[in-house]
C-alpha cells in the first residue's frame, strides 16, 4: 500500500513533528493474558493495512503512507495498576507523545494491569483515524482477547479519492471548476489573512494538557434522551448549548459564543464503510446568536433549526473534492489554525451509543471513557460524549495555559446544571 496523504490529513499531520492523536481508555475486570494481547495486535495489523503503515516524505515535500520493509509490531506497554485514576494520567501521556512516523506504526498500546482490573489505553494518529474508526478497532480487539480465533474480517482501504467520489460526481466539469474555484478563493482568504498572523505568540507547551471526565448515571442519562426527544431537539444540541451558555457564563466578554460540531462522514458517504480507517469528518457550526427565546429549551428549539438547515446542505463529495484542490493551502491553514485570533469557545461531538458488548465469556467491560483529542492548535478545547451502558460519559480535554482547569471544571458543573434545571433536579455530575 502506497498513497499520499488527502488533504485534511495532510493538516492533522503538520510536519509529523507535533502529537495529534485521538486516545480510547476502557476498564476491564477479568483475566488479561500479555501473549493473547500480543497476538491481538498482530491479527489487528493483519485485518487493517493501515496498521502496518508509516509516513514518508516525497522530492516534493508531500507526504504519503507506505509499507516499511520491516513491519514493526503495535507497540505494547505494560504499567501496574495502582489506582483508578492511572487511566486518566496515561491517557494525557499518550496525547502528547509522538510517533515514530518514519517507521510507524500509527497505534500503539498501553496495558495498565493488576490482578482482576486492567484498563487499556489506545492511542493513534488522527491523520490515519477519527473516533469512528477507534470503535471499530476497540470492537475487534476485545473480540479477539475473547477468542483468539474469531473472524474479524478484512478491513477495506481506498487508494485515491475516486474510490471515495463517485465517477459522475468526481469527473463532472462542473464540479472540478466549482471545487478549483473554491479552493482559490479559500487560497486568497488564507493568504490575506497571514498578513495579520504573528507566529511570535507560541501555543501553550503540551506538558500542561489535562483531561477532565464524567458521568451522567443511567437514570439521568435516560431523562435526558428522553426530554430531548419530546422538545424535538437533539442531545448534540441540547448539550452544545448548555456548553455555550456556561462558556458565555463563566468567561463572560471573553467568550465567542460559537463551537464547531464535526460530523461523521459514514451518514452521508457509504463509500465509507464502519471498518475503513478514515481520519476526518464533516462540521457544523453552532452559536448562541441562533438560540433565541425566554426558555432554554426555547432556545433550543431555534438552535435546532439552524443546525437542521445545516445537515440539510452538508455534501462530502463536494467538500472532498474542494479539499483535494486545496492542496497548495495547506501551510497557510495550518498557520492560520495554529496562530490566529482564537474565534470559538470549544469543538464538541456527541458520538452516541457505542455499538460494543459489556459482557464477553473471559472479562467484563465496566466501562468505555469517551475519547480525547488534542493537538497543537491555538485552541486545544475539545469536548467529546458517548454512551455506553446506558450511561453518557463526557471527556473535556485542554490546556492549563489555554484555560484553567478550575476554570474548565466551573464551566462543566454550570452546563450541567442548566442542562438539568428543567429535566429533572439539579447536580446530576457524578464525579
Amino acid at each position: 500500500m502506497k498513497r499520499n496523504l488527502l488533504f485534511l490529513e495532510r493538516v492533522l499531520f503538520g510536519d509529523g513533528s507535533e502529537p495529534f492523536h485521538g486516545v480510547y481508555a476502557l476498564k476491564i475486570t477479568g483475566d488479561l493474558d500479555a501473549g493473547q494481547l500480543t497476538a491481538a495486535l498482530a491479527r489487528l495489523q493483519e485485518k487493517y493495512a493501515m496498521l502496518r503503515t508509516a509516513i514518508g516524505i516525497d522530492a516534493h515535500g508531500r507526504p504519503y503512507f507506505h509499507m516499511p520493509m520491516a513491519r514493526p509490531a503495535i507497540p505494547l506497554r505494560i504499567i501496574e495498576r495502582t489506582g483508578d485514576e492511572d487511566w486518566n494520567h496515561e491517557t494525557v501521556h499518550e496525547l502528547g507523545k509522538s510517533f515514530d512516523i518514519a517507521n510507524g506504526p500509527l497505534l500503539r498500546i498501553a496495558w495498565l494491569r493488576s490482578d482482576r482490573v486492567s484498563d487499556l489505553i489506545m492511542a493513534f494518529h488522527h491523520c490515519m483515524c477519527d473516533g469512528g474508526s477507534g470503535v471499530a478497532l476497540l470492537t475487534d480487539l476485545l473480540a479477539l482477547l475473547d477468542d483468539p480465533q474469531a473472524d474479524i474480517g478484512k478491513a477495506p482501504a481506498f487508494q485515491s479519492i475516486s474510490e471515495l467520489v463517485p465517477a459522475e460526481i468526481l469527473n463532472s466539469r462542473r464540479n472540478r471548476f466549482k471545487a478549483r474555484l473554491s479552493a482559490a478563493l479559500v487560497h486568497a482568504g488564507l493568504s490575506l489573512g497571514s498578513l495579520f498572523i504573528s507566529t511570535k505568540t507560541k501555543p501553550a507547551p503540551r506538558a500542561t494538557d489535562y483531561l477532565i471526565n464524567w458521568k451522567l448515571d443511567a437514570e439521568r442519562s435516560k431523562a435526558l434522551f428522553g426530554y430531548c426527544k419530546k422538545e424535538g431537539v437533539t442531545v448534540n444540541t441540547a448539550i452544545g448549548l448548555a456548553l455555550l451558555e456556561a462558556f458565555k457564563t463563566v468567561n463572560g466578554a471573553g467568550a465567542h459564543g460559537k463551537a464547531t460540531c464535526p460530523v461523521d462522514i459514514r451518514r452521508y458517504m457509504p463509500e465509507v464503510k464502519r471498518d475503513m480507517l478514515f481520519s476526518y469528518g464533516l462540521a457544523l457550526n453552532i452559536g448562541l446568536a441562533q438560540s433565541i427565546g425566554n426558555s432554554f429549551w426555547e432556545k433550543a428549539k431555534t438552535l435546532q433549526t439552524h443546525v437542521s438547515a445545516q445537515m440539510a446542505k452538508l455534501n462530502p463529495y463536494e467538500f472532498t473534492m474542494i479539499m483535494e484542490a486545496s492542496h497548495g493551502s495547506v501551510h497557510k491553514l495550518r498557520r492560520f489554525l495554529t496562530y490566529a485570533k482564537v474565534g470559538n469557545d470549544f469543538m464538541f461531538s456527541n458520538m452516541g451509543k457505542l455499538d460494543i458488548p459489556a459482557q464477553y465469556r473471559h472479562f467484563r467491560v465496566d466501562t468505555i471513557y469517551s475519547p480525547t483529542v488534542i493537538g497543537p492548535f491555538a485552541n486545544p478545547n475539545t469536548i467529546i460524549t458517548t454512551t455506553f451502558g446506558g450511561q453518557m460519559d463526557f471527556s473535556f480535554v485542554s490546556n492549563e495555559q489555554f484555560l484553567p482547569r478550575e476554570t474548565a471544571l466551573q464551566i462543566r458543573d454550570i452546563a450541567m446544571k442548566i442542562l438539568f434545571e428543567t429535566v429533572t433536579e439539579p447536580d446530576p455530575v457524578r464525579l
